[in-house]
């Protein structure tokens, strides 16, 4: 039977998932979970809808892998929110959403899923961003090594759309999801998260090196 990491990037309205071979590190599948709800849901109940949209989409997958590709998820990896909004609403929202979505994955793997931040996961995946510089410990006189993520000034506020162009470079199989405009939609973004998320986790423990 085949062991499988799954990374997940959950936000509120679309929720990315890939799938890994733990032994290799190598992709098996790049998905992601719309979560539509009827608007006619007061506002304050519609958090406890997805919620168990997720639900029923963790434990049917987690019933898939096993049955289609016979094996089963030993590690999962979710992302944590970014809370650098101005609105305080949302940074909650995302906050409280992501807690309810690892709690349906323990309860589903009997496992707390890994965490790991945005910064780590993007520093770890996009090594050719990182800066290194040296700063001496005024205390202790010991010399420190300071690590610090830059991307290209076109892309500082467009840092999504790195990581999705560089999921696209490592992985051309992938069919992504264009408006008609011809720029990948937002759920795209979602899918290219849960990859990063999932490649620095595995990275993080040592599966990639």
């Amino acid at each position: 039977m085949e062991n499988y990491v799954w990374s997940l990037d959950i936000s509120t309205t679309n929720i990315g998932s890939a799938l890994w071979d733990k032994k290799t590190g190598k992709l098996i599948e790049l998905k992601h979970l719309e979560l539509k709800i009827d608007k006619t849901i007061p506002v304050h109940e519609r958090d406890i809808h997805k919620a168990e949209m997720f639900k029923k989409y963790v434990f049917e997958y987690k019933t898939r892998v096993l049955e289609k590709l016979n094996g089963i998820i030993t590690d999962v990896i979710v992302e944590e929110p970014l809370g650098g909004s101005n609105n305080q609403n949302t940074v909650s929202l995302l906050f409280g959403f992501n807690g309810m979505c690892r709690y349906i994955l323990y309860s589903a793997f009997g496992k707390i899923p890994s965490k790991i931040s945005v910064y780590e996961s993007r520093k770890l995946f996009l090594t050719e961003l990182v800066k290194v510089s040296h700063k001496k410990n005024k205390k202790t006189g010991d010399v420190e090594r300071i690590e610090t993520l830059s991307f290209p000034v076109e892309y500082k506020t467009e840092k999504k759309l790195y990581v999705w162009k560089k999921v696209c470079k490592l992985e051309p199989q992938i069919e992504w999801f264009y408006k008609q405009d011809g720029k990948p939609k937002d759920l795209c973004f979602d899918m290219s998260d849960a990859y990063c998320c999932g490649y620095s986790g595995m990275k993080r423990m040592g599966i990639i090196k």
